[in-house]
């Protein structure tokens, strides 16, 4: 069964990410810990959530977890978007939380894992990939700088370049036309002034440019008949939410992305259980409990609602 309830995870995200004091900020305004009203929710999960708990009514789901949503456990991360991929998407939009140097977590990435194990049998029925990184017109003199200051605020580990230049590798070697924000020098004016970042901005930007260029590639791609059916969209896991809160969704590409695919958009998430356990936006969701069944090694796979899945990925 499917269930729906999503939680303002995406407000964790924000912290997770990006780390700011300014962040703080958000994550209160989208996690204020008021109730939410039911029309919150877009539509399409609110039917989801009502299909969901009649079935919830009608039993379990085979092991013991009454009301948890599909799900299935899968030796590697290929096996899993296998499955997904019966979606069918136009778009695939994978999400991750990232790893930062000032928290104790997996020595392990997402994004190795995603490289490693799901990029090999993705690669040939994929004919742009999109990551959420940046290049800075040439000519914008401040560029470096400022583009430094958003990577400070950030705290990724240095790993995290040579893990984007694997993904590079494996783009080359499937003929993957490969695509970045491109940001002027305005907009980094604007996400990183020499007071420090804007988290706010650098969200607005982000999902701007991540929007962008994935639409300007369906478009692409569909008048030229691209006979690989796969656009690949690899970044945080806020962007790319296809059922989120009011709150956050200025953040998410998703909706206008569903729309310029016709309704063919699939988010994946990508979760590290040592970056989600002892966190409460996690551990109340329904499929938290699951979590523990998963044999030592496998990842879960969950259905959370029509097109959007979460993969928690094994241990480092």
């Amino acid at each position: 069964m499917v269930t729906v309830r999503r939680s303002p995870i995406a407000a964790w995200t924000l912290y997770a990410a990006i780390g700011t004091v300014a962040t703080l900020a958000i994550v209160m305004i989208a996690c204020d810990g008021a109730k939410r009203p039911a029309d919150d929710l877009p539509q399409p999960a609110k039917d989801a959530a009502a299909a969901a708990r009649a079935a919830a009514d009608a039993g379990d789901d085979g092991d013991g977890a009454v009301g948890a949503p599909d799900h299935s456990v899968h030796a590697d991360l290929g096996s899993a978007f296998a499955h997904i991929l019966r979606d069918k998407p136009r778009v695939l939009g994978v999400g991750e939380l990232h790893l930062r140097t000032d928290k104790v977590g997996p020595t392990s990435s997402a994004l190795a894992r995603f490289t490693a194990e799901a990029m090999p049998g993705l690669g040939p029925t994929v004919s742009d990939l999109v990551i959420e990184t940046w290049v800075v017109d040439p000519a914008c003199k401040t560029g470096g700088a400022a583009t430094q200051r958003v990577e400070s605020a950030m705290k990724r580990p240095e790993s995290t370049k040579t893990e984007i230049g694997g993904l590079i590798g494996i783009i080359k070697q499937n003929g993957i036309k490969a695509h970045v924000m491109r940001l002027t020098c305005d907009d980094l004016t604007t996400v990183a002034p020499p007071t420090g970042v804007d988290a706010e901005q650098l969200l607005a930007v982000v999902t701007r440019e991540l929007g962008r260029v994935t639409r300007s590639a369906v478009r692409y791609r569909d008048e030229h008949a691209e006979v690989r059916p796969l656009i690949v969209v690899y970044g945080g896991a806020l962007h790319n939410d296809l059922y989120p809160f009011k709150t956050t969704a200025q953040w998410s590409y998703a909706a206008a992305v569903d729309d310029a695919t016709g309704g063919r958009f699939v988010e994946v998430d990508l979760y590290l259980p040592e970056l989600i356990e002892g966190q409460p936006l996690y551990e109340s969701e329904d499929w938290y409990p699951l979590v523990a069944k998963v044999p030592a090694g496998k990842m879960l796979l969950i259905e959370r609602a029509p097109h959007s899945w979460a993969v928690i990925l094994p241990r480092s």
